[in-house]
């Protein structure tokens, strides 16, 4: 079950005063998303909650698991734009072009969403089945 429009809109508002919290099980796992401040300052993110936890090894891309589909996925560059132009010039346009390990990219999934609208967004493209878990 898919939650619809006017659901989305109920949800993202919950989740934009400090604090607010949303309980949802998305594909049998219990999604919590949590407002929290941010370590630098006067800032707030929408936190993920998978099952009532976060792992530290959801972030990184070397292995696999199935709660990092609820994350943000966030693909760098592993050479930046400057970097990538001076060793352009030290190998050679052909040979920087040939080289793959300077267009390789660094996959990580993160457990922050800049609003609640983005968070629900996310979720209702990677689940098959939404529900409202009314506290």
């Amino acid at each position: 079950m898919k939650l619809t429009k006017e659901q989305q809109m109920e949800l993202a508002q919950k989740l934009t005063s400090p604090w607010g919290h949303v309980r949802l099980i998305c594909d049998g796992f219990t999604i919590d998303l949590k407002v929290q401040r941010m370590k630098g300052g006067m800032s707030y993110r929408v936190m993920t909650y998978v099952n009532g936890q976060f792992h530290g090894l959801w972030v990184s891309s070397k292995n696999e698991h199935p709660e990092q589909k609820f994350l943000r996925k966030l693909v760098k560059p592993l050479y930046s734009v400057a970097m990538k132009a001076k060793l352009e010039k030290i190998y050679g346009k052909r040979a920087f072009a040939k080289e793959e390990r300077f267009h390789e990219k660094l996959t990580s999934y993160m457990p922050d969403f800049a609003s609640g609208k983005a968070a629900i967004s996310h979720l209702c493209k990677v689940s098959e089945s939404i529900q409202v878990v009314h506290e």
